[in-house]
């Protein structure tokens, strides 16, 4: 070979420099492809353990079940008791809200005071335990249907009907 072609070749800028740049470039789209793969990999992973979570608590919602044993207007004492079993398969169900309704009216107590048959306080239930509340000062008129709905911490709806 020729000592002033590969002089040429060497020195020659303008193959050199559309070189380098078609490598810089191919390297910068290598390094943002890298930086978007990343991103996704953490975007994809956080949605799932998002939905993860969110599909956990609608499955302990629906394992959870309230059984109502009894319920009881005491009209001297204005007072309803109503005593309940956690039925399901889910531990710790605890009751946020509860509604006394019937078709014209309807009361609402947050403030519930869940007990044990033993009458001990206690915040939840867990399998197969049986608890009872007391609202006060409920105002019912004797010999007329009416509805219970308790709300529990995680959503669920239980109701049940009785005459005062």
């Amino acid at each position: 070979m020729d000592l002033r072609k590969v002089w040429k070749l060497l020195h020659g800028r303008r193959a050199v420099s559309v070189v380098v740049s078609n490598l810089i470039l191919t390297g910068a789209v290598i390094a943002v492809g890298f930086v978007v793969l990343a991103w996704t990999q953490y975007r994809s992973s956080a949605y799932n353990e998002q939905y993860s979570g969110a599909m956990n608590a609608d499955i302990a919602r629906l394992k959870e079940r309230l059984a109502f044993e009894y319920v009881f207007y005491d009209n001297n004492a204005k007072n309803v008791s109503v005593y309940v079993m956690n039925s399901g398969t889910i531990n710790s169900i605890n009751i946020t809200t509860v509604y006394v309704s019937n078709a014209t009216w309807f009361t609402s107590n947050s403030s519930i005071t869940l007990k044990f048959l033993n009458g001990t306080s206690t915040n939840d239930l867990d399998i197969g335990e049986e608890g009872y509340f007391v609202l006060r000062q409920v105002s019912l008129v004797t010999g007329n249907s009416y509805s219970v709905k308790i709300i529990t911490g995680r959503g669920s709806t239980f109701e049940s009907t009785f005459v005062a």
